[in-house]
Order: structure tokens, then sequence, then C-alpha cells
């Protein structure tokens, strides 16, 4: 006997419903979900007298302390060897303007009684390896590029930081740096050597929300809208 239409439409209907309560409950436990304050805050938070220091906190400071070791010497690197001096120009400002700000890391590094790398990570040698031995016709555009493109990963976490921290040491520090960054990069395009080709494109995150007419709607609400309208049509 074959199953009547409305039966039909009810297993459609719940099969719907089943889908979109276990999106909602994956969506809730994705690692893109916002983090509550707890979550960001707690187990690898130490209390200091400027207020928690979160592990994104000290990974931010770490992250600008290994930039620091190889940007300067970066720096230097192109302020004696570059063949433009618009760019001899733009790494001797680097080299100085990187040296003071890591000054100001290792002040604040010592009030949170914070340890510092006293080397560049593994990736960031390799970068100055191949600066220091590219051939003088293709050194400029190098140096550029690598640095700009280093400068662009720095950004978001340096941002991420100073729009989330509760710590006043921090803060103050991260508005420094992305300041820093931030004119350095407009040092390095000034050059007209940047090739943003290089660079992946940046892409807002959809993951979480999507916009209608400038409003941002959650992902799950469209979920469960496009699910009452499918209950309506089965249900007539």
């Amino acid at each position: 006997m074959l199953p009547s239409v409305r039966f039909v439409r009810l297993a459609v209907l719940g099969s719907v419903l089943v889908a979109v309560v276990v999106s909602m409950m994956l969506a809730g436990r994705s690692p893109s979900s916002p983090q509550s304050p707890s979550s960001l805050f707690g187990g690898d938070t130490t209390q200091t007298r400027w207020g928690p220091l979160s592990s994104s906190d000290r990974d931010m400071l770490i992250k600008i302390r290994q930039a620091d070791l190889w940007e300067g010497p970066a720096g230097q690197l192109a302020a004696a060897r570059a063949g433009s001096p618009l760019v001899r120009a733009v790494g001797g400002r680097m080299a100085a303007e990187n040296s003071q700000l890591d000054a100001q890391l290792l002040a604040v590094a010592a009030q949170l009684r914070l340890p510092m790398p006293e080397q560049p990570s593994d990736q960031q040698r390799v970068w100055l390896a191949e600066i220091t031995d590219e051939a003088p016709a293709s050194f400029d555009a190098r140096f550029v590029n690598l640095v700009r493109s280093a400068y662009g990963e720095v950004m978001p976490l340096v941002e991420g930081v100073r729009s989330g921290t509760r710590n006043e040491l921090v803060r103050q520090f991260a508005i420094e740096a992305g300041n820093a960054a931030a004119r350095h990069m407009d040092y390095l395009e000034s050059t007209g050597l940047v090739d943003y080709t290089l660079f992946p494109p940046s892409t807002a995150s959809v993951a979480r929300a999507a916009s209608i007419g400038g409003v941002n709607v959650p992902v799950t609400l469209l979920l469960f809208l496009a699910a009452v309208l499918v209950c309506a049509a089965l249900l007539r």
C-alpha cells in the first residue's frame, strides 16, 4: 500500500526540522562561534595590576617581539644594500622605529613578568636569509614584498587584541604596535614595489552571519526561516 501524500509531507517536514536543529547545535559548538568571556579569559589567564593577561595578550606580545627581531635587521640590510634611495630610506626608518617599539615592548613584558624570545621564528629566519642572499637587481622588490606580507599577518592579531584585551598595559601597547605597523605598511607601499597579487585576498567571515540589506542575520536564523517556509508549503 502506497503511503498517503500527507504522510510523505509529514516525513519530509520532520526531516527538515531535525536537520535544522542539528545544524543549530553544531553551529553553537563550532570553533568559529563567538567565545564567552569565561572562555576567553579563563584557564590561561594571569591576574595583573593592569587587568587580566590572557593567552591572546601573551601571544601578541611574543609575535611582535619576534617580528622586531627580524624586521629590524631586514630594514638595516635595506638601508645598506637597496638600489633605490627611497627603499634605503624606508629600510633605515623602519629599522629605527622597530628598535624603539622593541624597547617599549621589553618594558611592558618586564612589568608583566613575561619572558620574551631572543630569536625570530624559523620562518622569519628563512625570510631574513632570503633577503640577505638576494641578488642586487631584485633585492629591493624582495625586501619590500616579504616585509609587507609579514605586516599583513601581524595587523589582524594586533587589532584583535587591541579590541578585546582587558589588560590596560597590553591595550596601550597594542595601540602603539598597530600604529607602527600601519605606518610601516605605508612606507613600503610608497616605494611602488608592492605586488598585491602575491598576498592572499581579504575575506569577510560568513561562517556566523549573512548580510541582508545591510543587517547582519545569523546563519542559524536563516535556516530556521527556511524551515518555516518549507513547513508552510508542505502543510497546505
